[in-house]
């Protein structure tokens, strides 16, 4: 079979003969293993992979009979170069096997690679067959160079299946990182160093001594990277780790389904890359946080998980500047669980958004087992950025065996913030759902946030607090507002007759009485009584009816002493009537 990477396999130790039909026609025989010695036939290996070998000089492509029923017609991994005098090839396809390498979990395999990495053309690919392969020192990924092996062990569990096919660095390697990418300057490269890629490719780091050695790392102008089902697990350092230098940046990488597993500092550490895309990514179990995502312009994370680190799950900081060319992140569908810290945390500063749609944390701020320490799902926390977050959701919980403190204490906490809305969510915290550390610029609560406390099984739901709405609030058709309460000032702006109607028959308007209240009754006394009533300004209007009349009735009118009281009088000295009064400001 043929499967997408364009690798073949068949039955493990089965015999391949090729031909020019499909059926009858004529063998090849003339054929080249990967050391040169001529063979007549090829024999898979126990993964069931042809070995490297060498077809007929001018022949493209040749039929592969594996003793089945049909043959299956295979391409020449190699293309013809004009500009080589002799008339012969470069092979775009390079197996380390053919370059010495053992992959046996044993020999040093770390020249051979390199030599099949640096032979390799522009465009071409390094082949790693299944197999341990040690090294000592950094492998070095040209520009434009892809580094493949044949499956990705997301992670190593007792008991699952682990076939080897992975990169080891023996204990005593040397050097900054398994893989480096470097720039132009670094590498001495004619042009800028680019579209390097690694698929299929796991790290494992189990064997490491030396700190801070990294995954994979690149400094400086490095750009257009591409990684796809790559796993990078217990190196000392960063599981990925791309670095500025000299005024230049890292540009542009896609991370496709990247897992970084139990590595000593952050799984993620990415430094002033613009445009970076994360898909399906992980990093679970590292010795500080998740993904550290300092200034990432115009970037995105979608569907990527964060959990069990020592510190915080995904960490957005950094300066993201305030000109024109910067550029905001995207975090959408992405996860957390069970991080030492806060399960998300933006600190950054700028005026680039950052937006967070559909956050989903869980048991986040484990603080060592204790909880508390101020963490919550997702903090924000000192960042002049705005954070625009959609729909986030915490829920609160201990370690899988039901050990240690319940956390986050907070879900969603803000503090000294110069713009936050989040307009939807549910969180559940040991302490408190929502919280407003103070200190916030504007700090907006969307209507449909629902917060809890106290343990899964016996949450108590929490009554929200006011929600403040940002600017105009329209509603089509009808308002249903079951409380009927309102704590401020309303303002209707409408112009016509009717800008406030009572619609059904029987409505009214209530006002409350008592003291300084704006509607009341009081008694005439020889025609007259002053209300004290300290709500009344210069420009109060007075409306006075008669409640019950009583005595010599007489016209009634009214004076102020703004601040004080009012007189209502009666023209008739003798009038003891009842008189209602309410108090009216103009608009």
């Amino acid at each position: 079979m043929q499967p997408s990477d364009g690798m073949w396999t068949v039955a493990a130790g089965a015999t391949v003969t090729f031909w020019d039909a499909q059926a009858d026609g004529v063998q090849y025989t003339d054929l080249l293993d990967g050391a040169g010695s001529p063979i007549t036939q090829v024999v898979a290996n126990d993964y069931g992979s042809l070995p490297r070998f060498k077809g007929p000089d001018g022949v493209t492509g040749m039929w592969a009979d594996a003793g089945g029923t049909t043959r299956a017609w295979m391409d020449a991994h190699s293309i013809t170069t004009g500009g080589n005098t002799g008339g012969g090839s470069v092979q775009d396809w390079l197996n380390v096997r053919a370059y010495g390498a053992a992959g046996d979990n044993a020999t040093d395999d770390t020249a051979a690679i390199q030599a099949a990495l640096t032979a390799c053309p522009m465009g071409g690919i390094v082949y790693l067959p299944a197999g341990a392969y040690r090294t000592s020192a950094p492998l070095t990924i040209p520009p434009a160079v892809t580094l493949m092996g044949t499956h990705t062990n997301l992670m190593a569990v007792v008991g699952l299946v682990d076939p080897p096919c992975y990169i080891r660095p023996l204990a005593g390697f040397a050097g900054a990182a398994v893989i480096q990418l470097l720039d132009q300057i670094d590498g001495g490269y004619t042009t800028i160093s680019a579209e390097h890629r690694i698929l299929n490719v796991m790290i494992d780091g189990t064997d490491l001594e030396a700190p801070g050695i990294d995954g994979i790392q690149a400094r400086g102008n490095v750009q257009n990277v591409g990684l796809r089902d790559v796993t990078i697990r217990r190196v000392t350092g960063a599981g990925v780790n791309t670095q500025f230098q000299a005024g230049f940046y890292p540009y542009s990488w896609r991370l496709h389904r990247v897992m970084v597993d139990n590595c000593g500092w952050h799984g993620f550490a990415v430094q002033v890359m613009t445009d970076i895309t994360m898909i399906d990514c992980q990093a679970i179990g590292n010795g500080a946080n998740g993904f550290d995502i300092n200034n990432a312009a115009n970037s995105q994370m979608i569907g990527c998980r964060a959990e069990w680190n020592v510190g915080t799950g995904i960490h957005i900081t950094g300066d993201w500047a305030t000109g024109t060319g910067s550029g905001g992140m995207l975090i959408g569908d992405c996860s957390t669980d069970r991080n030492g810290a806060n399960g998300v945390l933006v600190d950054a500063v700028g005026n680039p958004p950052i937006q967070i749609e559909n956050l989903h944390t869980r048991r986040d701020g484990r603080n060592n087992g204790a909880g508390g320490g101020g963490y919550a799902g997702l903090a924000v926390d000192g960042a002049t950025v705005p954070v625009i977050v959609g729909l986030v959701t915490c829920y609160p919980g201990t370690d899988d065996n039901g050990t240690q403190e319940s956390s986050p204490q907070y879900g969603a906490r803000f503090t000294d913030c110069a713009y936050v809305s989040v307009a939807a969510g549910f969180l559940h915290a040991d302490e408190a759902g929502w919280s407003d550390g103070g200190g916030n610029a504007v700090l907006r609560r969307g209507l449909n946030i629902a917060e809890r406390t106290g343990t899964t099984a016996a949450p108590v739901d929490v009554f929200a607090v006011p929600t403040d709405v940002a600017g105009n609030l329209n509603v089509g058709g009808y308002a249903a507002l079951a409380s009927g309460q309102s704590a401020g000032q309303w303002n209707i702006w409408d112009g016509q007759a009717k800008a406030l109607n009572l619609g059904a028959a029987g409505g009214g308007i209530a006002i409350a009485e008592g003291a300084n209240a704006r509607m009341g009754v009081s008694t005439l006394v020889g025609g007259t009584v002053t209300v004290p009533n300290t709500s009344v300004t210069a420009t109060t209007r007075i409306a006075v009816f008669r409640q019950a009349a009583g005595g010599t009735l007489g016209h009634l009118s009214a004076t102020k002493t703004p601040g004080t009281s009012f007189t209502i009088t009666s023209s008739a000295a003798a009038d003891t009537s009842v008189v209602a009064w309410v108090l009216f400001e103009p608009a």
